[in-house]
C-alpha cells in the first residue's frame, strides 16, 4: 500500500478526453479512449511521477460511473504499474464513496482521490468521521484528499488537519488547493500526509517549507499540464533536488504568462474553471481537442475569456519549447 514516501515529482491531475458530439447529455459513453491511452502515455514518458484522475477538470461530475470505470480501466492497462495512479471518488455521500472506491480498486487504481461529501457545509467533526468511515471500509486502498476551498465548502484549516492526523489513516497525500499561510502547522498536523503544492502555490511552498523536516517534494498541475506537462516536470525535478536556481529560472518563466483566467465579469474561475482549461487545451494541441460535457459547455465562455485563454495557451506553447527534449513541431 502507497505511503506518502511513494508519491514524488508531478502529479498529473488529467483531463477527461471526450469524443467528438458527445458532450450532450444522451450519450452514455463520451470519452475518446484511444486518445486517453496515447495521453496516458505521453504524460508517462514526459515524466509525470503520478496521475489524478476525475477531478475538477477531469470532469467528475459529467461522468456516469460506467464511464469512469471504462476511463479508470484504459489508464491502468497503459500505465502497467509505472506510476501511481489516483482515481476520483467523491460523491454527495459514505456510502456511495466507498462503493466507488471499491469499484476502482477492483479495476486497478492504487488510490482513491477524494474531496468532502458534496450537501452540507462540513464541520470539522463531521469531516473527521468522513475520511475515518472510508478508511474503515477500503483500509488497503489510499487516500489523495482534493482539499479545494472553491468547491468543498471549507478552507481546510489546521483544525481540519488535526482530524485527519488522529483519523484518517488511509490518508497519504493531498492536493493543495487552498491558502498555504498555515502550511507548516497542517503538516504538523498531520504527519502520514504528503502536502501536494499547486500551480498557483508551488513557489510560496517550497520557499516557505524548504530547510524544515516538511519541505515539499511532490506538486500537481491541472489546466498546464493539458498543454503539455514538461515546465512543471522540469518545476517538480528541481524541488525535488531544492535546485534554487533553478526553482527561480522556471518560477520566473511560468510568471511572465498572461494569466488563463480573464480578470473581469462576466464570469468567475468557480464558474467557468473546467470550460477555461478545456479552450486552452484545445488551442496548445498537446492533446486531442474535444469538448467539455453537459452541463459546463464551453459555449459558457464569455469571449473575453476565450481571448485570454488562448492568449495564455499560445505563450505556453511556447513556453514549453525551451523545457522539450525536442522543439515543438
Amino acid at each position: 500500500m502507497l505511503t506518502k514516501d511513494d508519491v514524488k515529482g508531478l502529479c498529473v491531475m488529467i483531463p477527461t478526453p471526450c469524443i467528438e458530439g458527445g458532450e450532450g447529455w444522451e450519450t452514455e459513453h463520451s470519452i475518446d479512449m484511444e486518445e486517453t491511452a496515447r495521453m496516458i502515455e505521453m504524460y508517462i514518458q514526459a515524466g509525470a511521477g503520478s496521475i489524478s484522475a476525475c477531478g475538477t477538470t477531469g470532469e467528475c461530475a459529467a461522468l456516469l460511473w460506467e464511464e469512469k470505470c471504462e476511463f479508470i480501466d484504459t489508464i491502468v492497462q497503459v500505465n502497467r504499474g509505472r506510476v501511481p495512479v489516483f482515481a476520483g471518488a467523491t460523491s454527495l455521500g459514505t456510502k456511495e464513496t466507498i462503493r466507488q472506491m471499491r469499484g476502482l480498486k477492483d479495476i486497478g487504481a492504487d488510490g482513491a482521490f477524494v474531496g468532502l461529501p458534496l450537501w452540507q457545509t462540513p464541520t470539522m467533526k463531521n469531516a473527521g468521521n468522513w475520511y475515518e468511515h472510508l478508511a474503515e471500509a477500503v483500509p488497503d486502498m489510499p487516500i489523495m484528499i482534493y482539499a479545494n476551498s472553491n468547491f468543498f465548502k471549507t478552507t481546510f484549516p489546521t483544525p481540519f488537519w488535526r482530524e485527519i492526523g488522529k483519523r484518517g489513516k488511509s490518508v497519504v497525500i493531498t492536493k493543495i488547493s487552498y491558502s498555504i499561510a498555515n502550511l507548516l502547522q497542517d503538516r504538523e498536523a498531520a504527519p502520514q500526509v504528503n502536502f501536494m503544492a499547486g500551480e498557483g502555490s508551488i513557489y510560496n511552498a517550497w520557499r516557505m517549507t524548504r530547510g524544515t523536516p516538511h519541505k515539499i517534494t511532490t506538486i500537481w498541475s491541472s489546466g498546464s499540464a493539458g498543454m503539455g506537462p514538461e515546465p512543471y516536470v522540469a518545476l517538480a525535478d528541481a524541488v525535488l533536488r531544492d535546485d534554487e536556481q533553478r526553482v527561480e529560472e522556471i518560477h520566473k518563466d511560468l510568471s511572465s504568462l498572461p494569466p488563463l483566467f480573464a480578470p473581469t465579469p462576466p464570469g468567475t474561475f468557480a464558474e467557468l474553471n473546467v470550460q477555461a482549461n478545456r479552450y486552452a487545451a484545445n488551442i496548445a494541441g498537446y492533446l486531442k481537442p474535444s469538448p467539455t460535457r453537459v452541463p459546463y459547455l464551453l459555449d459558457d465562455m464569455p469571449d473575453n475569456w476565450k481571448k485570454q485563454a488562448e492568449d495564455h495557451a499560445k505563450a505556453y506553447v511556447e513556453l514549453r519549447k525551451k523545457y522539450m527534449k525536442a522543439p515543438v513541431s
